[in-house]
């Protein structure tokens, strides 16, 4: 699940999110190196401006498509490990508005800062994990949102193998 925050929260709905990565372990205890690749996709609010369509259930939708490279430290020993990360990247952000023939879509590249905790749970080669991430995406003052930024908390489930 992915939930906007601060101005992005007016105008997109939560939205459902996927995320895959590979992570580097170095060692002497040092942070993991973390490379993953992000999938968000967000409704966009209906307005006054922007009212859905006949037939349909929503104004729009916005993709965001993420490439992140940054830092994962687990902070305790054991087999419940929690764990912060950091990173950043570059985020494709890909807005549709009005989901009809005459619908307009946009579309831009913007980079941002991605960072979260965590909780592991490793059973033998295998792990399952928890993680809450905050992404703030710099964007131009335009668009769907006529912001700076796209801020979004996306909540992960998974497996580590």
């Amino acid at each position: 699940m992915t939930v906007p925050v601060s101005d992005a929260g007016d105008a997109f709905k939560n939205g459902v999110n996927g995320q895959g990565f590979v992570l580097v372990q170095l060692p002497g205890g040092l942070p993991a190196l973390r490379f993953a690749l992000s999938y968000d996709r967000m409704s966009i609010k209906p307005t006054t401006a922007n009212p859905a369509p006949t037939g349909e259930d929503e104004a729009g939708h916005s993709r965001i498509l993420g490439g992140i490279a940054g830092l994962k430290l687990h902070l305790l020993p054991g087999h419940v490990r929690p764990y912060v990360m950091a990173g950043l990247g570059a985020f494709n952000v890909d807005g549709l508005v009005a989901p009809t023939a005459t619908g307009s879509t946009e579309s831009s590249t913007n980079f941002g800062i991605d960072g979260g905790a965590g909780v592991e749970l490793k059973f033998g080669r295998l792990a399952a994990f928890a993680e809450g991430r905050i992404q703030n995406i710099y964007t131009k003052n335009s668009g769907v949102i006529a912001k700076n930024s796209i801020q979004s908390v996306p909540v992960t489930f998974g497996v580590i193998f």
